[in-house]
């Protein structure tokens, strides 16, 4: 009797940053999939907006953060996620000043230096930039022009646009050809401008995602994000998603239905409709604390079981 050949895993791609994407990548993992993390190179904000302007290099902060969330030598993922606290290294992180020293001995090759980490953490999956080209997010609010990541997440009014200075910034190969080659890509969650749109704006990122013949499924947050999508709706969220990203297609967007905590936001909703959109997955996938009481962000295993359809048709594919 001959054994059939196993089937090979999926080609699964993350895309944002920051909290969002490592509990993305966290449901991901519950999936028993590998995945590649698409990380957003905007950031400028605490110890990567430092490093960035001294050394001149891509913010290291949310691929530490992708690299730790996909560790499983748990020993060294919790020593590089100390942050400092008094001295000249006060806020930084130690896996950001690690990925600078690879980065310096592999000649400024900021992927190899990651790659070099991933090795070190036995990450269970891959983690690259959207580009390793210096970009700074701007934005259009209430039709003031505001520049930086994090000047932009916290200015108060309506974002109207957000781009990336310069506009044309060369894509990460790999990460083009991961994305390409996908059989599932996960967009979000996380800040809907700052994170996950800022990512996307890279063009050859976008120019992939549109070639990408797999599923492709945005996880909507929670809750509104306080000054940056006060009072955008689920449908909004989408709206705003697809007017930075022509020609995007979203076989499925996630949506929390149930009860949230307090966090600052409102909820989102579930009514939703888009040409831009195949279906909605309405699911209670919100962390609860020991007192059983809602909470505010994804719980890894409720947005796991809400994925694990589209995964298993994407797992198909392969």
């Amino acid at each position: 009797m001959t054994r059939s050949a196993p089937r090979p895993a999926a080609r699964v791609v993350a895309i944002g940053g920051g909290h969002g994407l490592a509990g993305a990548l966290r449901a991901l993992r519950q999936l028993d999939v590998e995945p590649t993390a698409v990380v957003t190179a905007a950031d400028d904000g605490g110890s990567s907006g430092r490093l960035r302007r001294e050394l001149d290099i891509i913010a290291p902060g949310d691929l530490r953060m992708a690299l730790l969330t996909l560790a499983r030598n748990r020993a060294l993922s919790a020593a590089l996620g100390h942050r400092f606290t008094r001295g000249q290294l006060q806020g930084h992180a130690l896996g950001n000043l690690l990925l600078v020293a690879l980065a310096e001995q592999a000649d400024g090759d900021f992927v190899r230096a990651l790659d070099g980490a991933a090795a070190l953490l036995d990450c269970a999956g891959r983690v690259l930039p959207s580009t390793t080209s210096a970009v700074e997010l701007k934005a259009r609010v209430d039709g003031r022009q505001i520049e930086g990541q994090v000047r932009v997440a916290a200015a108060e009014g309506r974002i109207e646009r957000v781009w990336l200075d310069p506009d044309d910034p060369s894509v990460t190969p790999d990460a083009a050809e991961a994305v390409r080659s996908a059989d599932l890509v996960v967009i979000g969650p996380g800040s809907l401008f700052t994170s996950v749109i800022a990512t996307l704006l890279v063009p050859g990122l976008a120019e992939a995602l549109e070639a990408c013949r797999g599923h492709v499924v945005y996880v909507a947050n929670i809750l509104t994000q306080p000054g940056e999508t006060t009072g955008l709706s689920a449908q909004a969220h989408v709206d705003a998603l697809v007017a930075h990203v022509p020609g995007l297609v979203l076989d499925a967007v996630v949506l929390h239905a149930g009860p949230a905590g307090a966090g600052g936001g409102q909820p989102l909703g579930v009514e939703l409709r888009s040409p831009s959109v195949r279906a909605v997955i309405c699911a209670d996938v919100v962390m609860r604390g020991a007192d059983g009481r809602a909470g505010t962000t994804h719980d890894p295993s409720l947005l796991a079981r809400a994925l694990a359809p589209v995964a298993h048709r994407a797992a198909l594919r392969t």
